[in-house]
């Protein structure tokens, strides 16, 4: 894992600090608008499209969209040139890539053993059967922002590409954070306090992804 701790402290001005803040706004215009995340998705979802969608990249703009062979629902798909991102289901050859989007990471559900389910491993399992009932071959987890200063003890359910372990997945969090505030990640003035005491770095992996979806 990178030492994010040397990676420079997030400014106000930085695309990925706009998004947060983009987000924690989206989550309370839903809150007073119930259809909004069954029309656009949910609030990380919608803002990763539409600053992708700026970069003139094809996504899918429907939430829950399929690939058709399987039942799966998606976050995002980055479609072909001259795709209709307006489809609910796309055939796989309209595809080059399914993306998952996530505000931050949390452990999954308790098993009967008590242990908690690892979300790289039900993330593997999704699309490993992606894999075997369409003929889409790469995925790509986007995570706005994740627990991982200080270096020497980052969150154990953070997403992890070797746990996930498929070689076509790749793996980007955009925001390395110190911790989780009281309260949560969708509240605005959280946000902002950590910004302003310097305790959120830019990893620079928003423009990683931005040219690996590019040369797709």
């Amino acid at each position: 894992m990178p030492n994010y701790s040397k990676k420079p402290v997030l400014t106000n001005s930085d695309e990925e600090y706009l998004m947060l803040i983009e987000v924690s706004e989206e989550f309370e215009r839903q809150k007073i608008d119930k259809t909004a995340r069954e029309k656009s998705g949910n609030p990380a979802e919608i803002v990763l499209r539409n600053r992708l969608i700026r970069r003139n990249l094809n996504l899918s703009l429907i939430p829950d969209v399929t690939i058709q062979g399987s039942k799966i629902k998606n976050d995002l798909l980055l479609l072909k040139s001259g795709v209709d991102p307006n489809q609910k289901t796309y055939l796989s050859n309209q595809v080059k890539m399914v993306i998952e989007v996530k505000n931050n990471s949390v452990g999954g559900k308790t098993l009967e053993n008590g242990k908690q389910q690892d979300p790289s491993k039900v993330m593997r399992v999704k699309f490993n059967e992606l894999e075997a009932t369409t003929n889409v071959r790469n995925f790509a987890v986007v995570v706005l922002s994740e627990m991982l200063l200080p270096h020497r003890d980052p969150y154990r359910w953070r997403f992890k590409e070797d746990m996930i372990g498929k070689e076509n997945c790749k793996v980007f969090t955009l925001v390395a954070r110190q911790f989780y505030p009281p309260g949560g990640l969708y509240i605005k003035s959280n946000i902002e306090d950590m910004l302003q005491k310097g305790q959120m770095k830019k990893t620079g992996e928003f423009l990683a992804l931005i040219n690996y979806l590019k040369c797709l």
